[in-house]
């Protein structure tokens, strides 16, 4: 006896979200897509990954929860990853933006304000999303790898500045990595503390190595030029 394979029918409620997801135009596809993007950096920011549901993401980017995997088939990792992935493009064109404008010291003083954005009235809200993205290490190692290659492009940014302004190569990586580390690290004490000030100090004591190092900096690159 001969069996036939008998293909399974979606269900209607199935074939309805399917209708309905094609007939969507792929302008509100894209946008429905960013706005899960944003809710998931802003979730990210405040909770943490582990912390991060789906429901709430959607909510924040109101969008039903089934078009998140519509948009993101791996689900809340893919969806992370690139939002991290993301934030961390967002930042490093702001650095680069900021330096060519305003230079490397006043870039400095501002750093923490890319941050604090998005906590202005909500201090319990500060936080950085490719930090909550690092701290998935042991879970998402691909999410990780995402929020150490933002961390990296900054530092990147940074060291091309210093270099520019005379500063050695074996003292400017180590100091754009201090740049990150303490910021990071301010980031998470003022929201420990539920206050701005931590970061406000962090800042200004980076401007005040800054100082320093540009100083050392300075003679050798006149001897360059003379």
């Amino acid at each position: 006896m001969t069996v036939g394979i008998v293909k399974s029918e979606p269900l209607p409620d199935e074939r309805d979200r399917a209708a309905a997801a094609a007939s969507v135009p792929p302008a509100r596809r894209r946008d429905g897509r960013q706005r899960l993007l944003e809710g998931a950096l802003t979730l990210l920011a405040e909770k943490g990954y582990a912390a991060m549901e789906l429901r709430d993401v959607a909510a924040r980017g109101a969008e039903p929860r089934g078009s998140i995997y519509h948009h993101f088939p791996g689900g809340k990792s893919q969806l992370a990853t690139e939002a991290a992935a993301l934030e961390g493009e967002r930042v490093r064109a702001h650095i680069e933006r900021a330096l060519a404008e305003r230079g490397l010291r006043e870039t400095l003083l501002k750093f923490g304000e890319i941050f604090r954005r998005r906590a202005t009235d909500h201090p319990d809200r500060i936080g950085c999303p490719v930090a909550a993205a690092a701290l998935a290490r042991p879970e998402d190692p691909a999410l990780a790898a995402a929020a150490t290659a933002a961390f990296r492009s900054w530092e990147e940014t940074i060291v091309a500045a210093l270099r520019a302004e005379g500063v050695a190569a074996r003292q400017a990586g180590p100091f754009a990595a201090l740049v990150i580390s303490t910021i990071e690290g301010a980031l998470v004490r003022a929201r420990a503390a539920g206050d701005h000030a931590p970061l406000d100090n962090a800042v200004a004591g980076l401007a005040q190595a800054l100082d320093a190092l540009l100083a050392g900096a300075r003679p050798r690159r006149r001897r360059r030029s003379a």
